[in-house]
This record gives structure tokens, sequence and C-alpha cells, in this order.
């Protein structure tokens, strides 16, 4: 993944898991997930936990998923995760395949935040700006 430094985010930290590669800005946090995978919330928990350690609990945060890759995911997991981590203001989906673009249009009856489609990750992280820029600013870390 390639590292987008935009004026308010700055890339905090990268990290690797089974399920796959998460990037870790100021109030982003960009996912890419692994090849076949199912994701489930037990699967992601561990990824949620460090989003946990690393944003305060007032910290806006948005959740970009760069989907390069095909997997599934279990949506009724959407409400947990949203519950573990109620400082998520809102979901992009990255993706230029078609099919995957129709998909996402399913997720949004699941998701209970603001969500929006994009192809490519920099528009994401625009839509994300503006987000955020509606919420009062808080220090990103703990």
């Amino acid at each position: 993944m390639a590292s987008i430094a935009h004026e308010n985010q700055k890339l905090i930290v990268e990290q690797q898991w089974a399920i796959g590669k998460f990037s870790f800005y100021t109030n982003v946090v960009v996912s890419e997930l692994a090849e076949g995978i199912h994701a489930t919330k037990d699967k992601l928990e561990e990824p949620i936990q460090y989003a946990q350690q690393i944003y305060n609990s007032k910290t806006p945060v948005i959740y970009i998923s760069h989907r390069l890759n095909s997997y599934s995911f279990d949506p009724v997991a959407y409400g947990e995760i949203v519950a573990m981590f109620p400082n998520l203001i809102g979901f992009a989906i990255v993706s230029t395949n078609r099919y995957r673009r129709m998909l996402a249009s399913l997720e949004k009856l699941f998701i209970k935040r603001p969500i929006s489609v994009f192809y490519d990750l920099e528009e994401a992280f625009i839509w994300a700006e503006k987000l955020i820029g509606t919420h009062i600013p808080t220090s990103p870390l703990r």
C-alpha cells in the first residue's frame, strides 16, 4: 500500500495480520484484506483492539476498505464492530471492480454511519477529511 500523506493525515504505523494489512493515520484506518479471507468480527478483533490503543475514545476515525483482493465479509458483524469502536464516524470502500462496487451498495444497509464508494484511495481520503472536519478535532493519540 502506498503511503498517502495529506495535510491532516499522517501515517502513524502499518501492521500486518493474517487477515490483512492495516495502515493507521491520524484519523483514518486503511485496510487491505487478504485474498480469499472470510472477514468476521472475531478475525477483525485484533486490528480493532490495536486501533483502540492508538486512538482515544473522542478521536473521530474513518475506516477505508481498500479492496484490492477478493474476499467475503459477514455483514451482520458491522453492528458489532461499530459497537466496539463507537468513534468510527464513517466508512469508505475503494474498488475499481464493478462487482465489488455493487456489493458495497448492499453493505450500506448494514452500516449505520456515513458510507461512500470510491475508485481510488485519494478520493476516499479527501472525503474522509471533509467528514472529519465536521467533527470537533481532538488529539489522535492516547
